[in-house]
């Protein structure tokens, strides 16, 4: 199973799997990935961000017609990794259009099989390159980021045999629809019983950093009611957050990190510093939450003592899938039998980049337990075709978008 195959390149003694892009383990990847390509009969080429692409160019297309439809996902893992995160959806984009091709079918546009490069960001902590390249998203600041051994992004590119001055020849335009096929990443649909995961959108993030400023004293010494204590002024901008997220459909918020300082259990604290990471389907609801949390911050600072000052340190806007994909995806999974449901992205992927250049549509199948980004990450072979066989139909399906 190609799976399998590629599963196979560079993992651990523990089952784990580590596939950073621009290393040895990435380029003996990228050429079997090339071969499966070829296998079903595409013609493959790579690009100058390092993205494999298997094209399948119908005879006489031309004008409008050669928009494209892109179908595919990323192959990098993240340190210490699974084998089903991005690379099924890329297998599963070739076995579909192998399928295709072998039962006679002639599409009427263009249809690239694409695997991304460097969608997670795990090496040099800037991530989406390929599918950034490919949409005129490439930040051209992202080249500068370096790994943890000070090695740029442009220089690992440039080892690897690639040329980022040339990154704007990556751009495709116009294209057709965007479509993805993925693990869902978490226990909805296993928890719904579910076998097709109708993705409304990717939802939309922005990650502030926020300090809490108190006094610190002695915490046998110092009564209750004369404390200047940022810990519970911050556990109470916790709970308020999250009962604004609770509230609201497809919303999230997350604190991650906490820092206090001093950080000794026999003195109260003079300040905290603490993460949010904030998702939603609707930008929306994140810019009334926040603003909510404004207000609620003026209250804290006078009820607590406190002085509380936030930090924007990231944001990314949502990316709605777009509706008329969702409603062909709902025909083919009733006339094939599959369950189904209709559920949010919290997390990021390449199909995100693409939100304002085409219709996008994203398929999720299960995850056994949610696994990901672990070595335990597992979906059945069931669900696998499954997807596939939704994946291929939205392909037949290319002429109605």
């Amino acid at each position: 199973m190609r799976l399998h195959q590629l599963a196979g390149i560079g993992k651990h003694t523990d089952g784990s799997i580590t596939r950073l892009p621009f290393t040895p383990q990435d380029r003996q990847a990228g050429l079997l990935i090339l071969s499966f390509m070829k296998e079903a009969g595409l013609k493959t080429r790579q690009d100058a961000a390092g993205n494999l692409i298997g094209q399948w160019i119908p005879e006489g297309i031309s004008g409008e017609q050669a928009a494209p439809v892109i179908v595919g996902s990323h192959y990098d893992t993240v340190l210490n990794g699974g084998a089903f995160d991005g690379c099924l959806g890329l297998l599963a984009a070739i076995e579909a259009v192998q399928s295709m091709r072998e039962a006679g079918y002639v599409p009427s546009c263009p249809v690239y099989v694409i695997g991304f490069k460097d969608e997670e960001g795990n090496r040099f902590g800037y991530g989406m390159v390929g599918s950034r390249s490919i949409c005129g998203r490439m930040q051209p600041e992202g080249l500068f980021s370096r790994d943890r051994d000070g090695i740029s992004l442009g220089d690992a590119m440039t080892a690897f045999g690639l040329d980022p001055s040339r990154l704007n020849s990556c751009r495709i335009f116009p294209i057709r629809a965007m479509l993805e096929l993925h693990i869902e990443q978490g226990k909805i649909l296993e928890s719904q019983g579910c076998t097709i995961g109708i993705v409304e959108g990717i939802a939309g993030l922005e990650r502030h950093t926020i300090r809490i400023e108190g006094n610190s004293a002695h915490a046998g010494a110092t009564p209750m009611e004369a404390r200047q204590d940022p810990v519970p002024a911050m556990s109470r901008w916790i709970l308020e957050i999250t009962r604004l997220a609770r509230e609201r459909k497809h919303c999230v918020a997350t604190v991650g990190s906490i820092q206090t300082s001093p950080g000794a259990c026999n003195i109260i604290c003079g300040s905290v510093e603490f993460s949010l990471d904030l998702r939603s389907l609707r930008d929306q609801d994140r810019k009334e939450i926040m603003e909510n949390m404004a207000v609620f911050e003026k209250q804290l600072e006078w009820q607590e003592h406190v002085r509380i000052r936030r930090w924007l340190d990231q944001e990314i806007p949502s990316a709605p899938c777009a509706d008329g994909l969702k409603s062909r995806m709902e025909e083919i999974c009733k006339k094939e039998g599959y369950s189904f449901c209709r559920l949010m992205s919290g997390a990021g992927h390449d199909s995100m980049n693409f939100s304002g250049i085409c219709p996008i549509s994203m398929i999720f199948v299960p995850s056994v337990g949610g696994y990901s980004h672990r070595k335990e990450e597992f979906t059945s072979m069931e669900d696998c075709g499954a997807g596939t066989q939704v994946l291929l139909e939205m392909i037949l399906a290319a002429e109605t978008f």
